[in-house]
């Protein structure tokens, strides 16, 4: 009989206590599929492999202030073909920059698609990278914010960071 295996058996993952919570790049040995986030860290011990650990870096370069665009092998876990390309217009979005949802649709040649640009955003398996922290609603407001977090996108945690990251770039931004 076969025994059921632990999902994260298959990835590799290197954890990073940063200023926003924990963070935690897997990856499928050849590319990062997903970035999850929490305020307590994990009780699993860490699997690191090269595409982990140059997450990790990078991220840390990011946090500390001298990255502002990430270069890593990408494959956001359970995203097909159209969610890839929604996350590929994201990912160009610039550094210290807010743009609105509709705004984002446009970028991606939809543009009366605002809820499934909000869509992408919540669905979005890799945040930071694929920094949907830039994305806002048309009247300012925040809108919601999963991040890599298994809390609702409502989560006052979660906006909170979304705010902060915001906060973060625009004092950054050059």
């Amino acid at each position: 009989m076969s025994s059921i295996s632990d999902p994260l058996d298959h990835l590799y993952t290197s954890s990073l206590k940063t200023d926003f919570g924990w963070m935690r790049p897997m990856s499928d040995d050849n590319s990062l599929v997903r970035l999850d986030w929490n305020q307590t860290g994990w009780h699993e011990p860490d699997r690191p492999n090269n595409v982990s650990r140059e997450t990790k870096s990078q991220l840390q370069a990011f946090f500390s202030g001298f990255l502002q665009q990430f270069d890593l092998p990408l494959a956001p876990a359970g995203k097909n073909a159209g969610g890839r390309y929604w996350l590929t217009i994201m990912a160009k979005i610039p550094y210290g920059t807010v743009i609105s949802y509709a705004e984002f649709a446009r970028l991606a040649g939809k543009p009366k698609a605002a809820r499934a640009a909000g869509s992408v955003c919540a669905s979005n398996p890799i945040p930071i990278i694929y920094p949907c922290h830039r994305i806002i609603r048309t009247n300012g407001k925040l809108g919601n914010y999963g991040g890599g977090s298994d809390d609702h996108p409502t989560h006052s945690d979660n906006l909170a960071r979304k705010a902060a990251l915001i906060e973060f770039e625009s004092c950054r931004a050059t």
